[in-house]
């Protein structure tokens, strides 16, 4: 049975980030509270993480889940946020009601799916 590609680019991802940054595969495991096996497992693409787990490798690997997802290629989430505009949106964002924060996040979502349409 072929390995889903979507596990095959997660568990890349992780691997070249985990080396990136000197840590083998248990000391991994143990910033992201998974066994050894599992990140085994994943970076061969023979498992993909559920949402929690992704998380918690994201975090241990100091990168974003977007990027383990494939879904960018900005590695550094610490890069990132030295953008000054970004971390003004950021404060900006952490004062606004529910219902506000809601409504920006709806717009983020048209001008990305917008974007796309574009291309």
């Amino acid at each position: 049975m072929a390995k889903d590609p979507s596990a095959l680019v997660i568990g890349k991802r992780i691997k070249e980030t985990r080396e990136k940054i000197g840590y083998n595969q248990a000391k991994l495991a143990l910033e992201a509270d998974i066994t050894p096996a599992a990140i085994s497992q994943i970076e061969s693409g023979d498992r993909t993480p559920s949402t929690p787990i992704l998380r918690r490798l994201a975090t241990a690997l100091q990168v974003s889940a977007d990027y383990l997802l494939g879904a960018t290629d900005k590695s550094e989430l610490k890069d990132m946020l030295q953008d000054q505009s970004v971390q003004k949106f950021f404060r900006g964002f952490q004062e606004l009601s529910e219902s506000d924060k809601q409504f920006v996040q709806k717009q983020v979502d048209l001008l990305k799916s917008q974007s796309k349409s574009k291309k």
